[in-house]
C-alpha cells in the first residue's frame, strides 16, 4: 500500500508543479523518467512502480487505481481540453495543496529536475533521456519494462537522436517484422 500512497504523492508533486495541468500520456513519462533518474542515482525507484511497454508511453501499472483513489477523495479533477475540433484530450489538475509528503528531499529534487526538462509537454524525450528512451524502445510491447544495471546505463550517456532513431527502426524491424515470419 506504501508504493501506491508514494505514486500518488508523487502524482501530486507533479500536478502542484504543473498549473495548467497534465495529460495522464504526460503523467505517463514524467514518472517513468523520474524513476530511471532515481534508479541511475540511487538504485532505487521513488514510486517503485512496475511499469509497461504500451503504445504510446511507460505505464506505471498502479496508476489508474491511484487516480481513482485520488479522484474520489478530491485530490485532483479532470478536465477536458478543447480546440476548434472539439474535445482534444483531457487533463489531471491539483484541488489542494498537500499538507504532508511521503517524498524524500531527494525525490523531489529529482522530480522537480524531470518537470524542469518538461515545462509543458513531454517530447523529444530522446534527446533529454537517451537511456531512459532506449530502454523503453527496445522493451516488447505490452511486457514489463526492466530497471536494472544490464539494462539501464547507471551513468547517463550521450546517444544522438538520429543514431536512436536508427536503433528504434532496427529494433522494430527485430521485433515485429521477424515475429511475423
Amino acid at each position: 500500500m506504501i508504493e501506491m500512497e508514494k505514486l500518488q504523492h508523487a502524482i501530486l508533486f507533479i500536478l502542484e508543479k504543473s498549473p495548467n495541468g497534465r495529460t495522464k500520456l504526460d503523467l505517463c513519462k514524467l514518472l517513468y523518467y523520474a524513476d530511471g533518474i532515481s534508479y541511475q542515482k540511487h538504485k532505487s525507484m521513488i514510486t517503485n512502480a512496475t511499469y509497461y511497454h504500451l503504445e504510446e508511453s511507460p505505464f506505471p501499472a498502479p496508476l489508474f487505481d491511484s487516480l481513482a483513489q485520488m479522484k474520489k477523495s478530491n485530490a485532483l479533477t479532470i478536465e477536458p481540453f478543447f480546440s476548434g475540433e472539439g474535445i482534444q484530450g483531457f487533463r489531471l489538475k491539483q484541488t489542494q495543496n498537500s499538507t504532508h509528503s511521503l517524498l524524500t528531499k531527494e525525490e523531489k529534487r529529482i522530480l522537480s529536475k524531470v518537470l524542469e526538462v518538461f515545462k509543458t509537454k513531454v517530447e523529444s524525450e530522446s534527446s533529454h533521456y537517451p537511456n531512459l528512451y532506449e530502454n523503453y524502445v527496445v522493451t516488447p510491447l505490452y511486457e514489463e519494462i526492466p530497471f536494472r544495471e544490464d539494462r539501464i546505463n547507471t551513468k547517463v550517456h550521450v546517444l544522438s537522436q538520429k543514431r536512436l532513431m536508427e536503433f528504434s527502426g532496427k529494433m522494430y524491424k527485430i521485433l515485429f517484422e521477424r515475429s511475423q515470419e
